[in-house]
């Protein structure tokens, strides 16, 4: 077995990457996960108090508390610990950077290489020795995480971690259902055994976008991505039997399913396939994904961005988003502000809006961002479309109720589709509007194409602004005051007549 010494987390302390090593490094995994368990506690044990001597401060000081779990076989707070360092790689970043090596020779270089932190060597060394102790789920995030690290360096050895951790659950999950009272006089081994599923499908989940994260191709063919859109299919079922309601365990598996998801109809298409899947995603993954108050590293804060750029593009380009106010109240957009793309944002408010002069306004002041923008330049037309749509539904959800009949030349003067010289063509306009907003159910009425009218009396729910939501308040207020007019008056038209 070589000694582990896969490159760091951070470019500032890589060491150059030998690749024969990594090759031997790669298929160490395959092995590692493949040796029945023994108590190999003493090896990791041992491991982490050289750790802890050959290195000073945060990383010392972290290896010397995982050497006492070990010792103590305290497996939920080894795991606990372990996470917490996979989850700070700045903090340890910036510990190893500093760390200064002194020798000569290549004895002392191996040993010293040895004997600093990695992730790999802290997987490689103290999880894997106990992993058929650890939490599946909890294994599963380790795994993953560790292999997040090393794909930059080695999307083979990433992918190897993945895939040996799916055969272990699976073949975990084939045991446990051929022996079903295994662990029925033990709560932890039955504890585990729940979690192996989800395990697998967080893993599973986790592959797949590294797949599609790391596959180049000069097309984009559903037949490339087959297999990736099966599992997706398939755990998309599974999933059903694990709800995340109040469970952020559970959660974070949905998370890893839809980020899957996501990146697939990213690469694929289509742009509505996305924006649904890319909601669900950050609605389990959590509000830490998405503020920009967070501490994250620089990393997650720039995936976070790319996919608040992503989001608008599939909601003003997807076929069928017509609710846009789901996306706007997205905290994930306010990384936005502040930042080139600020501009995707006042796009997105005035299609939602339906506000086609604020539309135009930002079209020609952000021409140049629009035109580097090739998602939106190809589906300009269908934008439009979607911009006049939406500005029709603002205009019915305006008027009460009762007036709902409008004319066709209200819509156009609305929609701004009359000019100063125009011949009728915009007037004509509204009808296929109208007909359009029927067809896709924004609406629901009738057109009079005689006296070119049309009564609407129904308009799509959405999530409305504040200033709608006043509206709104105020015409409950004039319906209830109403209401008490009617009252009354029913009233002492009873009383006259019981007089009577």
């Amino acid at each position: 077995h070589q000694p582990n010494t896969l490159p760091f987390v951070h470019q500032s302390f890589f060491h150059q990457p030998n690749t024969t090593l990594i090759k031997l490094q790669s298929q160490s995994i395959i092995l590692s996960m493949n040796v029945g368990y023994q108590d190999r506690t003493a090896g990791a044990v041992e491991h982490c108090e050289s750790m802890a001597t050959a290195n000073s401060g945060v990383i010392g000081e972290a290896y010397e508390t995982l050497a006492g779990f070990l010792k103590a076989k305290l497996w939920h707070q080894l795991t606990i610990q372990v996470l917490s360092i996979l989850q700070a790689p700045d903090t340890y970043a910036a510990a190893v950077a500093t760390t200064t090596t002194s020798g000569g020779g290549d004895d002392t270089t191996t040993m010293m290489e040895e004997m600093q932190h990695s992730f790999w060597t802290l997987y490689d060394k103290v999880v894997l020795p106990v992993d058929a102790k650890l939490n599946p789920l909890s294994l599963a995030k380790i795994g993953a995480l560790v292999s997040q690290a090393i794909q930059p360096q080695d999307v083979t050895a990433a992918k190897a971690i993945l895939e040996n951790l799916m055969a272990k659950f699976k073949e975990q999950h084939e045991t446990n259902t051929a022996n079903v009272v295994v662990g029925a006089n033990n709560p932890a081994a039955s504890l585990n055994q729940a979690f192996v599923v989800p395990a697998t499908i967080f893993v599973e989940s986790k592959l797949s976008s590294l797949v599609l994260e790391t596959t180049t191709t000069t097309t984009n063919n559903e037949e490339d991505f087959g297999s990736v859109l099966s599992t997706i299919q398939s755990n998309e079922v599974k999933l059903h039997e694990f709800p995340a309601e109040g469970n952020s365990e559970l959660a974070a598996v949905h998370a890893a399913h839809y980020q899957s998801s996501m990146l697939y109809y990213k690469r694929l298409g289509p742009p509505a396939a996305f924006y649904e899947q890319a909601l669900q995603y950050l609605q389990h993954k959590g509000p830490e994904f998405s503020t920009p108050s967070h501490k994250n590293d620089a990393d997650q804060r720039r995936a976070a961005h790319i996919l608040a750029v992503d989001l608008i593009t599939a909601a003003l380009t997807g076929d069928g988003v017509y609710n846009l106010g789901q996306v706007q109240q997205t905290p994930v957009l306010q990384l936005l502000s502040n930042t080139p793309d600020a501009w995707l944002v006042e796009l997105l408010q005035a299609t939602a809006a339906g506000n086609v002069a604020q539309f135009r306004t930002c079209r020609e002041t952000y021409a140049a961002q629009l035109a580097a923008q090739p998602a939106l330049t190809a589906r300009a037309a269908a934008v439009e479309e979607k911009l006049h749509l939406l500005a029709l539904v603002t205009l019915v959800f305006s008027k009460p109720s009762q007036e709902r009949q409008l004319t066709f030349e209200e819509i156009a003067r609305a929609l701004l589709l009359l000019s100063n010289d125009d011949d009728g063509g915009g007037v004509d306009r509204v009808e296929w509007i109208v007909m359009r907003a029927l067809s896709v159910h924004l609406i629901e009425g009738s057109i009079d194409q005689v006296a070119q009218t049309v009564h609407v009396t129904w308009v799509m729910p959405r999530v409305l602004s504040p200033k709608q939501l006043q509206e709104l308040a105020a015409r409950f207020g004039e319906w209830a005051a109403k209401v008490s007019t009617t009252q009354d008056v029913s009233m002492n038209l009873s009383q006259t007549m019981m007089m009577a």
